[in-house]
């Protein structure tokens, strides 16, 4: 059991790499797509009729993305006053709970992030000319990432209650957040 947890907190540290890793693409293609915006509308005032439609779309992705990596990370606010005083096992328990709702979240992102899919599947942009699929596709994608992190943290709960206290990339990581 105890190889199968390591197994799983692998793969979702390789998730969380890859989630981090468009999350830096995306914020450098955020600030380029502005900043031309910008330099266009400022200083050569011929203004791009794309630029803020396409950086208000690379921010939902990137909205999107950095909430499923605060899940893995727990960097996300939270209240610790009644986890603070249970007893241990009632604590483990309220954990657990917590992530069976975050994991509930994400499966109704999935399911209705998937309907609004089906509703702009013929919508496309006002000033680009891409179809509405690809922004409103960050939120199933997030909500697959929020079930899928929340799943991973539930079962090495269970299967190796001490392995999600290892030094991990998310220990790295939210030191720097």
């Amino acid at each position: 059991m105890d190889k199968l947890a390591r197994g799983l907190l692998r793969i979702d540290d390789l998730v969380l790499k890859l989630t981090l890793f468009l999350c830096g693409g995306l914020l450098l293609a955020m600030v380029v797509v502005a900043g031309l915006g910008v330099i266009f509308r400022f200083v050569l005032h011929n203004s791009l009729s794309w630029s803020d439609e396409l950086a208000a779309y690379l921010f939902v992705w990137l909205t999107c993305l950095g909430a499923a990596a605060g899940v893995k990370l727990r960097v996300h606010p939270e209240v610790r006053i009644l986890a603070d005083r249970c007893p241990p096992a009632l604590s483990h328990l309220l954990a657990d709970l917590i992530d069976c709702a975050i994991l509930a979240l994400g499966a109704v992102f999935v399911a209705y992030g998937g309907d609004m899919l089906d509703l702009m599947g013929t919508e496309t942009a006002a000033s680009l000319p891409i179809s509405m699929v690809y922004p409103y596709l960050s939120i199933p994608v997030c909500g697959a990432l929020l079930v899928f992190h929340s799943a991973v943290r539930i079962a090495v709960s269970h299967l190796a209650p001490g392995a999600q206290v290892r030094p991990s990339i998310a220990a790295g990581v939210s030191e720097h957040i």
